[in-house]
């Protein structure tokens, strides 16, 4: 990995674990052991640097999402690997990073919102797929259906509404996202969610 790509990889995860705000280019440079003259000599400053670190967090999301939508011959099994990783993401991504992009860089900000919006439509072909299987229902506007889960998933992160202290990140996910199959699975399908549930507790 070349220098520019070692420091985005580290200062996206020194970011996402202590937040936007706190982190300086002094801080980063720091942490990767190089002097701050060679961190400006990459990225022009510290926006600069955090916009690249967005923009290659959405590359792999995308490239994730549509990893887990081709790949998996059962839809149900895939919807699942899909609440796998989005919980393993937002693990990852301190609320303070979220809240600080939203106050003090909001223009990447809206950039973010905005992709994470575009990354929704890449399951619709697979609960088309999950239709022709017969393990989806075929009278769901999946549209409407998952532009209301990825709110869900956004309000998590961006408002303090949700009694976290009382529930685990894990307990939110895990109930919206079974909320969210079982609804739009057709009996064949909810048997196989029951299946993966039962495996996911032995």
């Amino acid at each position: 990995m070349d220098l520019k790509g070692r420091i985005i990889e580290n200062a996206s995860a020194f970011f996402f674990r202590n937040g936007v705000k706190s982190m300086t280019m002094s801080d980063i440079a720091n942490e990767l052991g190089i002097s701050k003259r060679t961190l400006y000599e990459v990225f022009r400053d510290k926006e600069d640097l955090l916009e690249s670190c967005i923009n290659s967090h959405i590359e792999k999301a995308d490239k994730a999402m549509q990893a887990l939508a081709d790949n998996s011959g059962d839809v149900i099994d895939a919807l699942m690997r899909v609440y796998a990783w989005n919980l393993n993401e937002m693990r990852s991504i301190n609320r303070t990073a979220v809240a600080d992009l939203k106050k003090y860089h909001s223009n990447l900000s809206k950039k973010f919102e905005q992709k994470q919006k575009e990354n929704v439509l890449i399951l619709l072909p697979l609960l088309n797929k999950g239709v022709e299987q017969g393990l989806i229902r075929n009278d769901v506007n999946f549209e409407i259906t998952l532009w209301l889960v990825s709110s869900q998933f956004r309000a998590l992160m961006n408002d303090d509404y949700f009694p976290v202290e009382k529930f685990s990140m894990n307990e939110f996910i895990r109930a919206i996202i079974l909320s969210f199959i079982r609804g739009i699975a057709t009996p064949a399908g909810n048997e196989k969610v029951d299946c993966i549930v039962e495996t996911l507790r032995s």
